[in-house]
């Protein structure tokens, strides 16, 4: 990914992740119109978070970027426009944003038997469910949605 001056520029690797991961969210039965230069945007806002990876590592995981794409929809969905301070002036709705695309990417996980991607994203998990910028429901959802991965696990091992 090459920045010119404060922005990126989209590239066909990324053109052909978010192709790919649409094609993905399609096959399971969710329909995403989020854009390659949607994505850039995304990854161009401030952010308060300290997340400690970039859009080339998001490129680098299908469901880290599925989960990307579909919290960009969710944002888009409620008419918020992508601009440089969407995620600081909107937490909230980016906060719940993010648990739908969180479920969407631990369901896609879970239907592909991806042991390891679920096992990766339970520290994530459980953090969300501590962090003071998570609203109180989300806060719970995330703390089920943590029981529920480890029970899919355990079920999952117990198998022959």
């Amino acid at each position: 990914m090459s920045k010119k001056g404060d922005r990126m520029v989209r590239s066909p690797e990324v053109d052909q992740a978010v192709g790919e991961a649409k094609q993905l969210l399609r096959d399971h039965g969710y329909d995403c119109n989020t854009t390659a230069e949607d994505l850039v945007r995304w990854f161009e806002a401030d952010t308060p978070f300290d997340e400690g990876f970039g859009l080339d590592e998001v490129l680098k995981d299908r469901l880290i970027l599925v989960h990307e794409l579909v919290e960009i929809e969710n944002v888009k969905e409620k008419g918020i426009a992508l601009t440089r301070d969407v995620i600081v002036k909107n937490l909230e709705n980016v906060d719940d944003a993010h648990m739908i695309a969180t479920e969407i990417e631990l369901s896609l996980a879970a239907s592909m038997k991806d042991v390891e991607h679920l096992r990766d994203r339970l520290e994530n998990i459980r953090m969300w469910s501590e962090d003071d910028t998570v609203t109180p429901e989300n806060k719970e959802k995330y703390r089920r949605m943590h029981s529920e991965t480890l029970e899919f696990l355990e079920g999952l091992e117990k198998r022959p």
